[in-house]
């Protein structure tokens, strides 16, 4: 599988997971506070989605190296323990298991470093 292809699966998977989690969370999640812990998982989800597409582009062009391929798995982490952990805590709750959600969050922070760097090796050529 091409890099473009692994990031791009990973996105629709990504993408259609948070629209889905939207729709649930909107029309069937009766409790507030559950309600806005799918509202919040959707929109990282979808937001790490668009990521990742644009991160495909960057790995296709080649240009980015191994720091790509860091940056696509610290997302990957991210959309899974922050976002599927939230949406485990709404349905089912956490308890001990909730650790993974910040977790996940400090994943998404990494990634969005990562592609800082790659911006600066970027400016740098």
């Amino acid at each position: 599988m091409t890099v473009a292809g692994k990031f791009l699966l990973a996105a629709g998977l990504g993408g259609a997971v948070g629209v889905a989690a939207g729709a649930v969370g909107t029309h069937v999640v009766a409790d507030d506070h559950a309600r806005q812990l799918v509202d919040l998982a959707s929109r990282y989800l979808m937001i790490h989605a668009v990521a990742l597409v644009g991160l495909a582009q960057v790995g296709r062009a080649g240009t980015g190296g191994w720091l790509v391929d860091i940056a696509f798995w610290l997302f990957l982490v991210g959309m899974v323990l922050f976002g599927g952990g939230l949406l485990v805590s709404a349905t089912v709750g956490l308890g001990a298991f909730g650790s993974i959600v910040p977790i996940g969050g400090t994943a998404f922070i990494l990634a969005w470093l990562v592609v800082a760097g790659l911006g600066l090796r970027r400016l740098a050529q």
